[in-house]
C-alpha cells in the first residue's frame, strides 16, 4: 500500500496521506468497486477527482480493514454508514488525507501557494494580523487557512465568518505543533488544540 504518512494519534485515532501518482485503473483494481461505488466514480468527469475518491476509500479501507460505505450528512459532512468511527478527508493537489477517530475528528490539506497571500483578509483574524510573521508568510497563512478550513469541517456550522469567528493563537513556526483555535458563535466561545504538520511544500491540520 503506496501511503505517504500515518500519524497515530491515539491507539483510536489515526490520520493517514497518500500522494497520487497511479492511474484511475490501477486504483480501481486495487479497491474493488461495488456496482454502486462504479456509479457514484462515473458521476465524476475529472480523472483528477475520480483519483481523489478512489485514494480516499483506498484510505479507509486501509485503517478499518473492511469497505469503507460513505454518506454525506449535514453539511456534506461524511460519515460511515455502516461503522461507527468518524471521518475526515481531504485533498489538495496530489495529496489526499483521512482521518478516523472514535471521537468527532476533522483534518485540511493545503498546499503553500502564493493565493493564500491574496485571500488572506478572507480569513485572518485582526487580533491574527498582529502578530503574522513576515519572514515566513506564506506558510504563515497556509497553516491559519487550514487550520480554519479543519474547524469549519469540525464545528460544521454553516454560514461561519472565517476572519470574524475562528481565531488561532500566537505561534512560532515548527515542523510539527499545536494550535490553540477559538470559535465564537452566538456570543459561547469554545477552545480547542490543533495540530499541525509541514509536509514538503504541504501543510497539514487535525484534530
Amino acid at each position: 500500500m503506496p501511503l505517504y504518512k500515518t500519524i497515530k494519534v491515539t491507539e483510536q485515532h489515526v490520520v493517514a496521506l497518500w500522494r497520487i501518482e497511479e492511474s484511475v485503473a490501477f486504483l480501481m483494481d486495487s479497491l474493488h468497486l461495488s456496482a454502486e461505488g462504479e456509479s457514484i466514480l462515473e458521476s465524476f468527469k475529472l480523472d483528477k477527482r475520480k483519483k481523489e475518491w478512489l485514494v480516499s476509500r483506498l484510505l479507509l479501507k486501509e485503517l478499518l480493514e473492511e469497505y469503507p460505505h460513505v454518506r454525506y450528512g449535514h453539511n456534506g459532512k461524511p460519515e460511515l454508514s455502516n461503522r461507527t468511527e468518524y471521518i475526515s478527508i481531504s485533498h489538495c493537489d496530489s495529496m489526499v488525507a483521512v482521518s478516523v477517530s472514535n471521537k468527532p475528528t476533522a483534518l485540511d490539506i493545503e498546499v503553500c501557494g502564493s493565493r493564500v497571500e491574496r485571500v488572506a483578509n478572507r480569513f485572518v483574524h485582526t487580533d491574527e494580523n498582529k502578530y503574522i510573521q513576515e519572514k515566513s508568510l506564506r506558510t504563515y497563512l497556509t497553516i491559519l487557512w487550514s487550520a480554519k478550513e479543519a474547524l469549519y469541517k469540525y464545528y460544521n456550522v454553516a454560514g461561519v465568518i472565517f476572519n470574524e469567528q475562528f481565531k488561532i493563537s500566537a505561534f512560532d513556526i515548527q515542523n510539527d505543533g499545536i494550535l490553540q483555535s477559538e470559535f465564537i458563535n452566538d456570543g459561547v466561545h469554545k477552545k480547542m488544540n490543533l495540530n499541525y504538520v509541514l509536509l514538503e511544500n504541504f501543510v497539514l491540520v487535525y484534530c
